[in-house]
This record gives structure tokens, C-alpha cells and sequence, in this order.
């Protein structure tokens, strides 16, 4: 009887032939070495796929010492980049908030209360990273002192996590922002002002109308929730009225 010897190469192309036969994918998934890498794959995954308007209603339940002391409910509506129109309780209250050119206008009875330079975080990474150009958006990230050499993974309520300004998980301090790994979109933002953390958690992502959509956010000042935001009547309008966003409008600006 003649025998067949496989020899070591011949093993390796066996098992080469084997893994390919059943459709396991040799190559291991990407490993973003900063956050600057992190934040051109989001814009490559989602540039001309993600929602450009974003109208939507929310109940804005308030809490001091783990217990809620005011629930209202607001109207919101977005436009990128960077605009965002906010009406507390109601158009008739007065009162909101407008974000535009990288500043936020206060309003209490239609009238402006005040206004500061701010970069809002969330915007930033919820819907503007997949508009702006990377560059713009890096700018952005580095000014509100995300240090984007900084990055590991880690799990995040069952998924994949990929985070960006800080090393290790033992860091809840840094300014930072978590990704996503698969979806590429944001899952939470921490930011540290003046030694107060800030700790925002972007939950219940949900597909509508083939765009994943965060339906609740909750809103930690030093560990304890300040606020939860639950999103309803959500819609995608195709186009905005870019007058809605001058705080010049904001008394006669109605959207519904």
C-alpha cells in the first residue's frame, strides 16, 4: 500500500483551504492606532448616509439627589452642520437655546439672556463628524482637549467600544468620546470642566427609516444623573429654514 505524506507546507495550504471552505475571514478586524483614525473611518462609513436634518420632540426628565423634581417635554430640531434650535416646554414659553457658528444663544421670554463661544460636543459627534470635513472635526475635538493619541477598547452595554482620549479604563476623568466599534457611532462623551465631569451616555440606538437614531441620552454631573432625555415624533425633514437657527428669530421661528 503506498503511503501519502503530507508535509508542513502541505498542512499549512490544507488548513488555508479549510478556514477559506468555511468563511472564516483570516484578516483580524482594524485596530485604530489614535483617535485622528477614528474619526476619518467615521466619516468614510457614513459621509452621504447620515441624516442632515434631524426634527424630533423629548421629554426632559430632571433629577437632583436620585430623585425627579421637574419633567418637560421640548422641541428640537437640527441642520448640519453645527445648527441646533431647542424650544423648552412649548414655543409659547419663550424660552430655548440656539447653537450656531460654534456658540450658544440663551433665551428666557424671547428674549436673548446670554450668549458664549461653545463647541457642543454632542453635536459634534452625533451628526456633524459625518459631515464636516476630518480636519475640521479633529480641530474641533482638540479644542474641547480630547487628546486623540489616546485610545483603547473596551465593552460598552454588550458591544465593542472604541475609546478616544484616554488610555485605560481606570480613567473616568479625561475628556473623552466612545465609539461604536462596528456602527462607528457615538455611544458616550465625557467632558471635565474645571475638575466637574460631565458624563453623557447616547443610548437605545434604534433604525428608522434606515438611520440609526439614539433615542435616549442621560446626563451625569460627577456620577450622579442630572437629566434623561427620552426622543419621540422623530423625522427627517429634507430641508430646514436656515433663518430658524438666527437668534434674530428665535421669537417668530416655529417649525410645526
Amino acid at each position: 500500500m503506498k503511503k501519502h505524506l503530507i508535509t508542513g507546507g502541505g498542512i499549512l495550504l490544507l488548513c488555508l483551504s479549510l478556514f477559506s471552505s468555511l468563511g472564516f475571514a483570516l484578516a483580524p478586524k482594524p485596530t485604530y492606532k489614535n483617535g485622528t483614525e477614528v474619526v476619518k473611518a467615521m466619516y468614510k462609513r457614513w459621509q452621504g448616509k447620515w441624516y442632515p436634518n434631524f426634527q424630533f420632540e423629548q421629554r426632559a426628565i430632571f433629577y437632583e439627589n436620585g430623585q425627579v423634581t421637574k419633567e418637560e417635554v421640548w422641541q428640537e430640531i437640527y441642520s448640519q452642520p453645527g445648527l441646533l434650535h431647542i424650544r423648552f416646554d412649548g414655543f409659547e414659553s419663550g424660552n430655548g437655546v440656539i447653537f450656531a457658528q460654534d456658540s450658544v444663544y440663551r433665551f428666557q421670554e424671547n428674549q436673548l439672556a446670554g450668549k458664549m463661544p461653545q463647541i457642543h460636543p454632542l453635536v459634534l459627534l452625533s451628526f456633524d463628524v459625518y459631515f464636516l470635513k476630518p480636519e475640521e472635526t479633529i480641530s474641533k475635538l482638540n479644542q474641547l482637549n480630547i487628546d486623540l493619541n489616546k485610545v483603547y477598547e473596551t465593552d460598552w452595554q454588550g458591544r465593542k467600544a472604541i475609546v478616544v482620549g484616554a488610555n485605560n479604563p481606570a480613567d473616568s476623568s479625561s475628556s473623552q468620546f466612545w465609539i461604536d466599534k462596528e456602527r462607528l457611532y457615538v455611544l458616550r462623551v465625557l467632558t471635565n470642566s474645571k475638575g466637574s465631569t460631565r458624563d453623557v451616555e447616547i443610548n437605545n440606538y434604534q433604525m428608522l427609516e434606515d438611520y440609526w437614531v439614539a433615542t435616549e441620552i442621560i446626563f451625569k454631573t460627577n456620577g450622579e444623573t442630572t437629566l434623561r432625555e427620552e426622543y419621540f415624533n422623530m423625522s427627517f425633514p429634507k430641508s430646514t429654514d436656515k433663518s430658524w437657527f438666527d437668534p434674530k428669530n428665535f421669537s417668530s421661528t416655529r417649525w410645526q
